[in-house]
């Protein structure tokens, strides 16, 4: 913003000092003629138009990289929700992999038929 207002300043006096001999000129626009208008204010209008149109065309592009900048924010959001769901699963899966490594590692009671059986003999009574 400093640099586009020591531009002004800088432009109107580069201006002023060139067109010291600011005689009436006459101006055509189209089928319009303006005549009497000093050389200094053309100038001037011509450096206030150049500003508004360089400021009308920076605040575009402005807001679309706000834009561009917004949606890469949500996706990026997006991508952390996704990646905290994940990680609860992750966690899931290793408390659930701990817990099988403990049903492994604790020894099974051997369990006992109710009967004897041996194979080859006959039941004896």
């Amino acid at each position: 913003m400093l640099a586009i207002i020591l531009t002004i300043i800088l432009s109107l006096m580069i201006s002023y000092l060139f067109t010291m001999d600011s005689s009436p000129v006459t101006l055509s626009l189209g089928t319009a003629t303006l005549s009497g208008i000093h050389l200094f204010y053309i100038v001037f209008v011509s450096i206030i138009i150049g500003v508004l149109l360089a400021s009308v065309t920076t605040i575009i592009n402005l807001a679309k990289s706000k834009l561009m900048i917004f949606g890469k924010n949500s996706d990026l959001k997006k991508s952390y929700k996704i990646s905290d769901q994940l990680q609860g699963k992750v966690n899931k899966l290793e408390e659930e992999k701990s817990n099988l490594k403990e049903q492994l590692k604790d020894p099974q009671p051997t369990r006992k038929l109710p009967f004897s059986f041996k194979i080859g003999q006959k039941d004896q009574k």
